[in-house]
């Protein structure tokens, strides 16, 4: 199927590792230039952009930004307009873990989760939103979540929890206001992705590992591009009558196997 990204031109936050890394990396795939934000790790950051060049043979580039930060968004997006000419997809993948609990968390802490994570995506697709309309240019957004967003059983995250059910209700209420603008608002939820964490866990707590296996359906964890083939469908006119979805990737750990 031709999902018609060829000449897109799509950000990506988060994009250099990690979920965010495989959803790149399909875009690029599809003939889309991207540009990969990132927040930490330059060199890494920009050795991964050009990789992407060379191997698809589209534009890549990096631009580092904390999406929490409102002026960092704004550059995000004025470096996006220099590289390539503005934005046509954008894909809310940045966000971070927390794990504290209720009785010992503090509002610093509380309030960095809110700006890695919920705030990060309102402020991106406000920008996104802003400049897609002056223009009258379609555009689509695609927020990543995450399982925790619906159900979870691991006690001490208060804070990333609250975050990521937040991130549904703002996927709904952006899909609202934007679809009559001709963008297309939707979400998707993870589950357990071979990423940094997960390897650390298999190499460093194998029997973990293992159970957290068997208590998944496809007795398997899922790859960064599985989640970058289905943001990439959700933002394509294949799926046009997608508005305000929340997709659940997560290898069926919503079922309560």
């Amino acid at each position: 199927m031709d999902l018609g990204h060829k000449g897109k031109r799509v950000l990506v936050t988060g994009g250099a590792k990690g979920i965010g890394a495989g959803i790149s990396e399909v875009f690029a795939r599809e003939g889309a230039d991207v540009l990969v934000n990132y927040r930490s790790d330059t060199e890494a950051s920009q050795q991964f952009a050009a990789d992407l060049s060379t191997r698809y043979g589209i534009r890549a580039f990096c631009v580092q930004g904390d999406v929490g930060e409102e002026k960092d968004v704004i550059r995000v997006f004025d470096q996006a307009e220099a590289c390539l000419g503005g934005v046509d997809i954008l894909v809310n993948n940045a966000g971070k873990v927390y794990n504290e609990t209720l009785l010992d968390i503090t509002m610093d802490q509380w309030q960095r989760c809110l700006s890695d994570n919920l705030t990060g995506q309102f402020l991106m697709s406000r920008e996104f939103a802003r400049r897609a309309i002056a223009r009258k240019q379609r555009g689509w957004i695609v927020n990543v979540i995450s399982k925790a967003a619906i159900f979870t059983t691991t006690p001490g995250r208060i804070a990333y929890v609250s975050n990521k059910a937040g991130e549904v209700g703002l996927t709904h209420a952006l899909a609202v206001e934007l679809v009559g603008h001709g963008i297309h608002v939707n979400g998707v939820l993870p589950g357990h992705i071979m990423a940094s964490r997960l390897e650390e866990e298999m190499r460093l707590r194998p029997e973990k590992y293992q159970q957290r296996l068997q208590r998944a359906p496809l007795k398997r964890v899922g790859e960064p591009w599985e989640i970058g083939a289905t943001v990439a469908f959700l933002a394509s006119d294949q799926c046009a009558l997608a508005v305000g979805s929340i997709v659940d990737i997560t290898g069926g750990l919503l079922l309560g196997y």
